[in-house]
């Protein structure tokens, strides 16, 4: 139910998560499409309609759902239990994350990102935000602790109340920055009013962390992936951007 809660997505049963690994393969494919297509329907709620099927891959058989994007959110498994998927990452949704898909299913169909940030970038004349990674848009602190507002760069869904303690693991990457390591402008290398404030290798992937001037306070952006860099981000961290990107 992550992936229908969130962007949709597809899984594949019988591969490694390591490319270079040859795949495993199933035994029995048209068993166990049947068995994932009877658990789908017994325990996900509302009804979603996922597709399974067999797939040949060097040479053995593999198992693929393909996941849609859910029209009718939140969907739960168990009757109870709700996910969300962030990045490679499935989490249990929070409380604001579940009253975000509730209001989801009430609201006209939006643009793609790619094309949101083409509009929005051309009427505002500034650097749109990255794609991907995560932003803390508020802080306050409540009787010792912080809570912070988090915003998700992938879709822009926004969520309150986030603590150190709570956030999951970009969120606690991101939060852990903020409160031990606070943005020192002069530590940033600048190109305009935009900014590379370092960059990390996490389980065999580069992840940036950007800051953006605007106007009189300074907007970070932590765990940015390549994938979510475009236009002027791709210079500035010197990433030949892809023409279809």
């Amino acid at each position: 139910c992550a992936f229908a809660n969130t962007n949709g997505g597809t899984l594949y049963i019988g591969v490694s998560d390591n490319a270079k690994e040859p795949p495993a393969g199933v035994s029995n494919p048209t068993r166990l499409v049947k068995s994932l297509q009877e658990e789908i329907e017994r325990r996900i709620t509302p009804p979603l309609e996922v597709t399974v099927d067999v797939q040949t891959t060097r040479g053995v058989k593999i198992v693929r759902l393909v996941v849609p994007k859910g029209s009718d959110p939140p969907y739960a498994i168990d009757d109870s239990k709700i996910y969300v998927r962030s990045e490679s990452e499935t989490s249990m949704a929070v409380r604001d994350e579940i009253v975000n898909l509730v209001l989801r299913k009430h609201q006209p169909p939006s643009l793609p990102a790619e094309a949101k940030v083409e509009v929005e970038g051309e009427t505002s004349g500034r650097v749109e935000p990255p794609r991907t990674g995560v932003e803390i848009v508020d802080t306050q602190e409540r009787k010792g602790t912080r809570y912070h507002t988090m915003r998700d760069l992938r879709n822009g869904n926004v969520v309150q109340n986030v603590t150190r303690k709570s956030a999951r693991r970009l969120w606690h990457y991101a939060i852990s920055q903020a409160e031990d390591h606070p943005v020192d402008p002069n530590a940033v290398e600048w190109h305009g009013d935009i900014g590379l404030l370092d960059r990390r290798e996490h389980a065999g992937q580069l992840r940036y962390n950007l800051v953006q001037r605007d106007g009189d306070r300074l907007r970070v952006y932590y765990g940015v992936t390549e994938d979510g860099i475009h236009g002027e981000w791709a210079k500035l961290v010197g990433m030949e951007e892809n023409e279809q990107a």
